[in-house]
């Protein structure tokens, strides 16, 4: 059966240095999808070459079996891990701003902003905003006319606890709607009760992918994500030290 979303051996380089070397995963259809890894691991570089900010050296992105074009992508919702907006506007300037520009009217902002609970300042200057709050305007903008696939890196950054779930509660409720959520995060214990999926990414390549079931039951039945995802990392930094020994 065609996945949802394939990437198929996937590269790119930036001069000498390999962010991707040959990335394949698959998406599922309603899936929610863990990425992980350490900073400088391709994370963000593969994030580009899906929503056409990056052009791949090599390899491709299909969607629904057929290569991804921006019709496809007009219909991705996507939060950066750090929002970019325009200091001196307004939350509702900005939020509608962005959403026009995505083709979506501002009462539907309104109520995004209502749903993740910014309503209440959209008077506010962007520049009086905590990132947490400018993750959740990122967020309210991302969710303007229910995309299929929504992109989000480093979503729970800045939260506390009780807006953690809040935003947890916004994504079950978006994935039970159908759409695929695709999460890059290092707040592993967030995305753990989230997640159907986990890919760990490191040095531009996948060290391992599957359900959190597959994933324990290759190193640990008992262990958290964290605690996985550490003995993942620590077998492939051995493996990468035996081959450099070679």
């Amino acid at each position: 059966m065609t996945s949802y979303l394939q990437f198929d051996s996937v590269e790119k380089s930036y001069g000498r240095v390999a962010a991707l070397s040959g990335v394949d995963l698959s998406v599922d259809r309603g899936g929610i999808v863990a990425l992980l890894g350490p900073n400088g691991a391709g994370k963000s570089t593969l994030f580009g070459c899906l929503l056409g900010f990056i052009r791949p050296g090599a390899g491709s992105i299909t969607l629904r079996g057929r290569p991804l074009t921006d019709a496809d992508r007009s219909r991705f919702g996507y939060v950066s891990e750090r929002v970019t907006l325009y200091p001196h506007g307004s939350v509702l300037e900005n939020g509608a701003y962005f959403a026009r520009l995505r083709g979506h009217d501002s009462s539907e902002l309104e109520l995004q902003l209502e749903r993740v609970g910014l309503y209440g300042a959209r008077d506010r200057k962007v520049r009086q905003l905590s990132k947490g709050m400018l993750q959740r305007l990122g967020l309210a903008i991302a969710l303007c006319g229910q995309p299929d696939l929504l992109v989000l890196d480093e979503p729970f950054n800045g939260l506390d606890p009780s807006l953690l779930d809040e935003l947890r509660e916004i994504l079950r409720s978006e994935n039970d709607r159908g759409a695929t959520l695709l999460i890059a995060t290092h707040t592993m214990s967030a995305i753990e009760p989230l997640a159907t999926h986990v890919a760990i990414l490191l040095n531009g390549k996948f060290a391992a992918s599957g359900t959190l079931d597959d994933l324990r039951e290759q190193h640990g039945y008992a262990d958290s994500l964290e605690t996985i995802y550490h003995r993942v990392s620590r077998s492939r930094r051995s493996l990468f030290d035996e081959e450099a020994c070679v």
